[in-house]
C-alpha cells in the first residue's frame, strides 16, 4: 500500500538532507550486510545450547561486520544530519 511508510518519507523530506544522504538512508544495504555477516559467523555453530549462546554469537558477528562496511556516502554531512535529527526530535 502506498500509505505505508508515508510518515518516514515525510520526516526524511522535512529534515532537509542532501540527495546523497537521502539515498543512503533509503537503502537497507547496511542492515542486510550486517545480517549476512552474522549468518556467516553463526553457521559455525553446530548445536545451540541456549539463548545466551545465540546472543554471544550474534554479538561476535556484529563486531566483525563493520570491517566489511563501505564508507558512508556524504559522510562529511553527518554533523548536519545529527543537528537535523536533534531539531526534529524537539
Amino acid at each position: 500500500m502506498i500509505l505505508e511508510g508515508l510518515g518516514e518519507i515525510l520526516t526524511v523530506a522535512r529534515l532537509g538532507l542532501l540527495p546523497e544522504q537521502r539515498r543512503s538512508l533509503a537503502s537497507t544495504y547496511i542492515i542486510e550486510s550486517m545480517n549476512s555477516d552474522i549468518r556467516q559467523v553463526c553457521r559455525n555453530v553446530k548445536r545451540w545450547q541456549d539463548a545466551k549462546m545465540a546472543l554471544r554469537w550474534t554479538a561476535t558477528g556484529m563486531f566483525d561486520a563493520p570491517k566489511g562496511f563501505r564508507r558512508i556516502k556524504a559522510c562529511k554531512q553527518l554533523p548536519k544530519l545529527k543537528l537535523a535529527l536533534i531539531n526534529h526530535r524537539q
